[in-house]
């Protein structure tokens, strides 16, 4: 075998040992199913996510879409960042509306939530902690699933005095006046309930009722 045959054939070697451990100790890609989890999870632990936002997202390969509406600016970037972190996620495409300020809409948005939460048809759908419901019996929860949203514990965030604490089934996004119910209950006459709850409240110019019936079985 001649010399340069040889070479070549030692330069093969060489190359082929050196791609075999990066080949042997790949990790698979995560699933679409994880990089959902994972996405959801993230959001869930946003301390800032409260009962006045809502957050969906589409995943696409690596890609994630962030959408819905958020009472707070930082929200949007902190959920971004969030979602970056998420194994398997290579771009974040940000479409998450920040809500205008609006001194109408932030006295909607608590004589809404006072009208839902206190209606004992409707209260056992969210578990307050302090705030304005200091010294109630705590609620049970009860939660559902939506297209890329979900209720979750974020007992510990910083919204005393701001925002209710605690676990919501029914999220409440007011903007220019107008309420937009979302989340789920059990039966069509609490999603009905919610509706009515929300009409009542003054200055409302109009209700999108987008609840889900999920029946407990």
């Amino acid at each position: 075998m001649s010399y340069t045959r040889l070479l070549r054939l030692g330069l093969l070697v060489t190359v082929l040992s050196l791609c075999a451990p990066l080949v042997s100790g790949q990790a698979a890609a995560p699933s679409t199913a994880a990089i959902e989890d994972g996405v959801r999870n993230a959001v869930l632990r946003l301390p800032y996510y409260g009962v006045f936002d809502l957050i969906s997202f589409q995943v696409e390969g690596t890609k994630v879409t962030l959408g819905g509406y958020v009472y707070r600016a930082v929200l949007k970037e902190e959920a971004e960042k969030a979602v970056k972190k998420v194994s398997g996620v290579t771009q974040v495409v940000n479409k998450i509306e920040v809500l205008p300020v609006s001194i109408e809409d932030d006295r909607i948005r608590w004589a809404a939530f006072r009208a839902i939460y206190t209606d004992s048809f409707l209260s056992h759908y969210g578990t307050p902690v302090g705030g304005p419901f200091a010294g109630r019996t705590i609620w049970g929860p009860r939660f559902g699933s939506w297209p890329g949203f979900r209720t979750g514990p974020w007992s510990a965030a910083p919204f005393f005095g701001m925002e209710p604490l605690g676990n919501y089934a029914i999220h409440i996004i007011v903007k220019n006046g107008v309420v937009t119910l979302v989340g789920t209950v059990s039966t069509e006459a609490e999603r009905t309930k919610a509706e009515l709850d929300a009409r009542q409240v003054f200055g409302v110019h109009g209700v999108n009722n987008l609840i889900q019936v999920v029946s407990e079985r």
